[in-house]
């Protein structure tokens, strides 16, 4: 394995834990704060809130203690979910066939990209995953630049039709 190989892996492996750190640290902040609130308020008892806030907290210790294997499975996970939105998108594009006709392809083309990406990396989450994160930034970028087209298109239709 050459040098560069080796340190783009290194920094790939390393982005992997600290997303899945992160997110565990979400988790026990919500939970520390849930756990707060609820002795604050306590009554007749201790509210919901309060155990949400236990369960939060050993979410994210499970997270912290099996960050290895969830962030082996963080690339079928943010591809599963690029899938489904997608797919949700895809509905919302037939849906706005009705309201923007001249423009509804915008958000076909944009469901359209994001099921290919949740496809692609659904088929191949661990052979390339410098390749995917670098599909993944052109796609965020691409999606952001459409996303800007469809609210501006949004805005002037509403400001036709009121």
């Amino acid at each position: 394995m050459s040098s560069s190989a080796y340190s783009s892996s290194c920094i790939h492996v390393f982005f992997l834990y600290a997303i899945v750190y992160l997110v565990a640290a979400y988790f026990v902040v919500i939970g520390l704060m849930a756990i707060v609130q609820g002795l604050r308020h306590k009554r007749d008892g201790l509210p919901p809130g309060f155990f949400m806030g236990i369960i939060y907290v050993l979410i994210a210790l499970i997270v912290f203690f099996f960050a290895e294997t969830l962030a082996s499975l963080l690339p079928i996970f943010i591809g599963a979910l690029f899938l489904f939105g997608g797919i949700i998108r895809l509905i919302q594009a037939v849906g706005f066939r009705r309201t923007i006709a001249n423009r509804w392809m915008y958000f076909m083309l944009s469901s359209l990209l994001w099921i290919g990406i949740g496809l692609l990396m659904l088929a191949n989450p661990f052979d390339s995953l410098l390749v995917l994160f670098q599909l993944f930034g052109g796609f965020l970028i691409a999606v952001g630049v459409v996303e800007w087209v469809l609210y501006f298109t949004l805005r002037s239709s509403r400001r036709q039709q009121g």
